[in-house]
């Protein structure tokens, strides 16, 4: 597995997608942290936590789509299956490199919030560094669940635009679920139930400088899930 890991993430270094797909995000994100400080006179690492999960909700997508998708159009999932290598053994190689992608993309975008501490600083008010590490960790878990479900996707089609498209609706409707925009349209105990079981919701505590293990292990129940599934539809294979 520790090959196929190293021949995944080489894959993602040596390939042009990998480095636009990753700078792209840190772009992003930077820009709207810039944004918030200059535009809008905001000094809390809130808004920036807030928005990675859309950007994710896009970038995870278009990182993980061919992931599964084009082994099985290009039939080289047989030949990888043949040397020795389990379907477990080949789902948590590519979602580990996807992983070690997204913390590169994460890793990009720490800087300004440590700018943003050392300038606090010296107006007499420091950032909370407990909320900026376990803001973090809350976003990598989160985008442990992502990538999960976009390779689940993945897998269930030779057509990568399709995975693409069925990632960014699940997570777009993962993420609405946490907003008012829904409280409408469902009745409340429901409503109260799907805003609990999102993801958005979950990593709130995170956010506060709490680290809460009922939202730890939702996103690893989430996570081990949606790769489960995908492991099950590998084994199922005709």
């Amino acid at each position: 597995m520790k090959a196929l890991y190293k021949k995944e993430l080489q894959f993602y270094v040596n390939n042009p997608i990998g480095y636009i797909v990753i700078i792209l995000f840190a772009v992003f994100a930077n820009f709207l942290f810039v944004k918030d400080i200059f535009v809008l006179g905001s000094a809390s690492l809130r808004p920036f936590f807030d928005i990675l999960p859309w950007l994710m909700m896009v970038f995870i997508p278009a990182l993980t789509m061919r992931t599964l998708s084009e082994e099985k159009k290009n039939n080289t999932l047989e030949v990888l299956l043949s040397l020795r290598v389990s379907e477990t053994q080949l789902v948590l190689a590519k979602f580990l490199a996807l992983l070690t992608m997204v913390g590169i993309g994460l890793l990009l975008t720490v800087s300004l919030p440590f700018s943003l501490h050392f300038l606090t600083s010296n107006a007499g008010s420091k950032v909370y560094i407990p909320e900026f590490l376990t803001g973090y960790l809350g976003e990598l878990l989160l985008a442990a669940a992502f990538i999960a479900i976009s390779m689940f996707y993945s897998s269930q089609t030779k057509n990568q635009v399709v995975a693409f498209l069925l990632s960014v609706i699940t997570l777009f409707f993962l993420i609405v679920s946490s907003t008012d925009f829904i409280a409408g349209v469902l009745p409340r105990f429901i409503y109260d139930f799907v805003t609990y079981m999102s993801p958005v919701t979950q990593i709130s505590n995170f956010l506060k400088g709490v680290l809460d293990l009922r939202s730890i292990y939702y996103f690893l129940s989430f996570t081990i899930i949606f790769l489960l599934l995908t492991i099950i539809d590998l084994e199922r294979r005709p």
